[in-house]
Formats: C-alpha cells, sequence, structure tokens
C-alpha cells in the first residue's frame, strides 16, 4: 500500500513544477508526463519547467541556472523516482522525506 503512496505523490510532484494540462493532446495513448519529464531528464529538464516558475527568480539566467537547475533536477529525481512503473523500484515515503529536507537545507 505505501509504495502506491508514493506513485500519488510522485505524479502530483511532477505535475506542479509543469505547465502542460494533462489533457494535453501530447499525452494522448501510451505517451504520459512521466515519459515526458523522464526524456528531458537532467539535461533539458528547463523543457518542462513550467517558465513562470524560471522567471519568478530575481537573479540573472546565469546565476539561476546553477542553482535553479540542481534544485529542480533534485524535485524532478523525486517525483521520477516515486512514479516508477514497478512499486518495488519505488522510493519509500521516509527518503522521500530526507531529500526533500536536503533540498530544503539547500535554499536556506
Amino acid at each position: 500500500v505505501t509504495k502506491a503512496d508514493v506513485y500519488s505523490y510522485g505524479i502530483p510532484s511532477l505535475r506542479c513544477l509543469q505547465e502542460k494540462s494533462l489533457l494535453n493532446e501530447q499525452f494522448d495513448g501510451d505517451f504520459s508526463l512521466r515519459q515526458w519529464v523522464a526524456e528531458a531528464f537532467p539535461v533539458a529538464i528547463s523543457d518542462v519547467i513550467d517558465s513562470h516558475l524560471l522567471n519568478e527568480s530575481n537573479t540573472t539566467p546565469t546565476e539561476r541556472s546553477a542553482a535553479m537547475n540542481d534544485l529542480l533536477v533534485a524535485i524532478m529525481e523525486i517525483g521520477l523516482s516515486c512514479s516508477r512503473i514497478s512499486p518495488n523500484e519505488r522510493m519509500d515515503m521516509k527518503e522521500v522525506v530526507i531529500r526533500l529536507r536536503r533540498i530544503r537545507q539547500k535554499t536556506k
């Protein structure tokens, strides 16, 4: 049961960082939000991130790219791990919490 709960965390965490609707034609058939993010991860992660999130920062694009990219990659990595097809391959919630705390510490 807890591995299914982790999946329920993973998909919304991927969804909240990107701007496409899950009803977008791109996600018809066998192509999913998770596949779209996984294909961009980690090199082209800015291609799937909501552009408004990238523009919210008060830093220059160069400063933002290093710090923000590391943060976004870490969050997307958690979302991808939690939403793996096989429940046995998913990160457990204890590990999710540990990683999220590490991310929060880095942003302080």
